[in-house]
């Protein structure tokens, strides 16, 4: 089917082709959040500065991407208009912070590394060795993904919004 989107201008308009509304609803219909999640992680765990990591369902082709976007950045309406975003995470300091005690030791642990005075990963690589801090961020992301909840009510407003008319 056929949208026109405007641009940053009211009379700037450009006509885009897009997947039916049902094909995009059976496209979401058939995710698995974890897997949402941890690729929305995958490209926020690369990226310190601030900004956004996001994985979206492409409504032109129905293949979901993720994508990072800079702090105080935007794309121009004709780049986003076919992004039903399912994910974001934020990227530099507001990030995900998976190197702590909570998330990386147990509680017995998180009790001796009080006294320690290197940081997480010099503690877990001297006690256990380099792959058991590999295997337990790791774990971590499990847990995260585990957890994660796609969050419909937001995905229906924005299919509101980009099939509004039709």
């Amino acid at each position: 089917m056929k949208v026109k989107i405007n641009g940053f201008s009211y009379d700037e308009v450009r006509e885009f082709e897009i997947l039916e509304r049902e094909k995009v609803e059976s496209i979401l219909d058939e995710i698995e959040p974890a897997d949402i999640f941890r690729s929305t992680m995958e490209i926020a765990l690369g990226y310190f500065h601030s900004g956004t990591a996001y994985t979206f369902l492409d409504a032109r082709d129905g293949k979901i991407k993720t994508s990072w976007l800079g702090s105080n950045s935007f794309n121009h309406p004709w780049d986003s208009f076919y992004e039903i975003v399912l994910c974001r995470l934020e990227t530099g300091s507001g990030r995900i912070d998976l190197d702590t005690a909570e998330m990386l030791l147990e509680r017995k642990e998180q009790e001796e590394y009080k006294n320690y005075s290197g940081n997480i990963r010099e503690y877990l690589t001297e006690k256990y060795g380099k792959d058991e801090y590999k295997e337990r961020i790791e774990n971590a992301i499990d847990y995260l993904c585990d957890d994660f909840e796609v969050d419909w009510d937001d995905i229906k407003e924005q299919l509101n919004n980009l099939y509004s008319g039709f």
